[in-house]
């Protein structure tokens, strides 16, 4: 067999060199990527085998029961690995880093308030009013380099991306005392900034879903001219560019994949176990519960009228609360579908939205002529829509 002429073989060496090199440098890219963007995207908050029996458990926690046994598992999503399970033997678990909503505050040392933001939930709002109306320090990039002054009263601190997130927990940004909230819409990456001895306590606005990826659609769609030109809803919500069931995937940190009742079932844990519930509908009533749960003082005693003067400068058309898509419509029922777990988690919220009103706030759930509200009927009947009516009949006068 004749051999390749002495050129042709150091060509053929230096392709094989400079593809060698390219390929290492790809590899070694990619690896620092996903270090440094999301290194915990593989990581899954798993249901352990009886979770449909701690749920259970957390509706008799909800009434002030005992509920030391519940637990679930971490699990890496790529190899099917168990990493960690949730409990006071585990201090590593990331869960851990979260109070309880209903523990005592302080009772493992330091805490900070930890905002899941979730989109289009009137964030912009809440976070002026946690600025201006009740002096509590937050980081958020305001400019560019970030650095660790305050800009306009907000540390200039990106938490709003993962890599900042990144760059925060390298400076440990909670530890440092710089601030008395984090903001963040990874819920996974965000709780990372705490740890068992300086626990995040967490809330969160939730929106209706329909209303949330009709919001959502506006704002993208005004943004994005270009991309979304002739892009109807029901096109977005169908295609590869779009969520579905965003909040039960931040908050199981499954951000892919099919989703099961499982999946559901342990995001309801978590929502019942670890946070003070907002809903995006009754923002007055919300921001008075977290003044009431988080202590915080208003600036020159005027924190409601600044809150309401807030409030009422977010009239963007793109946050909606009652949406123009018609109820029943097919419109409707297909966003409804494909967010069929976060509108069951969204109805679960507005149960445990009006009794943490009577657990840990003294605000009686009751509908609209002062009788109670018998959950267990309104489930068995799937009467969801009733439960909006007899929340929304008894929060709209409470201002």
């Amino acid at each position: 067999m004749t051999s390749a002429p002495p050129s042709r073989r150091r060509k053929l060496g230096r392709i094989i060199v400079l593809f060698t090199a390219a390929l290492f440098v790809l590899v070694a890219a990619k690896i620092h990527f996903t270090e440094f963007t999301s290194s915990h995207h593989d990581v899954i908050i798993s249901p352990s085998p009886n979770s449909r029996r701690q749920l259970q458990m957390l509706e008799k926690f909800r009434l002030g029961q005992d509920t030391s046994h519940l637990n679930f598992e971490i699990y890496n999503g790529a190899t099917g690995e168990t990493l960690s399970s949730l409990g006071e033997e585990n201090k590593a678990n990331p869960l851990n880093n979260l109070a309880d909503s209903r523990s005592p505050r302080n009772a493992n040392g330091r805490e900070t308030a930890f905002f899941f933001h979730i989109r289009k939930s009137k964030g912009g709002a809440v976070k002026n009013i946690m600025t201006y109306c009740f002096n509590l320090r937050r980081a958020e990039k305001m400019t560019s380099p970030e650095s660790l002054t305050f800009v306009d009263g907000v540390l200039n601190v990106d938490t709003q991306t993962l890599a900042g997130l990144k760059r925060a927990q390298e400076t440990n940004l909670v530890d440092s005392g710089l601030v008395d909230v984090i903001v963040s819409s990874y819920f996974f990456e965000g709780m990372k900034l705490f740890n068992p001895t300086h626990q995040g306590r967490a809330f969160t606005f939730l929106p209706h879903p329909v209303y949330q990826t009709e919001s959502l659609y506006r704002f993208l769609k005004k943004k994005y001219p270009g991309s979304f030109n002739g892009v109807v809803i029901e096109d977005w919500v169908q295609s590869d560019t779009f969520t579905d069931n965003w909040v039960v995937r931040s908050l199981i940190n499954q951000h892919s994949g099919e989703l099961t009742e499982d999946h559901l079932v342990v995001a309801k844990i978590i929502l019942a176990q670890k946070f003070v519930i907002g809903i995006s509908q009754y923002p007055k009533e919300t921001l008075k519960r977290l003044v009431m749960y988080y202590g915080w003082n208003e600036v020159n005693g005027n924190g409601f009228d600044c809150m309401n003067h807030f409030l009422s400068q977010e009239n963007d058309e793109d946050v909606l609360f009652e949406g123009k898509i018609e109820r029943g419509s097919e419109r409707w029922s297909l966003l409804s579908k494909v967010n069929k777990y976060d509108m069951d988690l969204y109805y679960y919220a507005l149960q445990l939205f009006a009794k943490q009103g009577a657990t840990l706030f003294g605000r009686p759930y009751v509908d609209s002529k002062g009788i109670p509200i018998d959950f267990a009927k309104l489930k068995a009947q799937k009467d969801k829509e009733k439960l909006e009516e007899f929340l929304f009949a008894f929060h709209s006068g409470d201002e």
